[in-house]
């Protein structure tokens, strides 16, 4: 598999992934109410939400509302804005760039495990 991301247009690529794979996890049986922060750098970087609530999913481009549920996120992904798109598009695998160091993620790692592999996101479990 192809292991350097393609470019992909910035902000409003990373925006059409992340809404794409909110789309996705409302469909995923392991879905469950929480959010997640993905702090990214580089171009289409900054901090991202991915909330769920009673089924549904939704994405921000900003903390501030997550920050207000008083809940702490339940994963959090820090890493290149470029490098979290290519693998929400499929383009490079997740595991091997996670293990490769391209990525830091803290929180429920089982959680984001069993819904990465449900969404095709992974191949094998974290």
């Amino acid at each position: 598999m192809n292991m350097a991301p393609a470019s992909g247009g910035g902000h409003e690529a990373v925006q059409r992934s992340l809404e794409n794979l909110a789309s996705r996890l409302e469909k995923t049986r392991g879905l469950r109410d929480g959010h997640a922060l993905l702090h990214l750098a580089g171009a289409g970087g900054g901090t991202y939400v991915l909330s769920a609530e009673r089924g549904e999913a939704a994405v921000a481009t900003s903390e501030a509302g997550a920050a207000r549920s008083g809940e702490p996120p339940v994963v959090e992904v820090m890493g290149d804005a470029e490098t979290v798109r290519a693998i929400l598009d499929g383009e490079i695998d997740a595991r091997e760039r996670f293990l490769q160091g391209g990525l830091r993620v803290r929180g429920d790692l089982r959680y984001l495990s069993d819904v990465a592999l449900e969404l095709g996101l992974l191949r094998h479990p974290l």
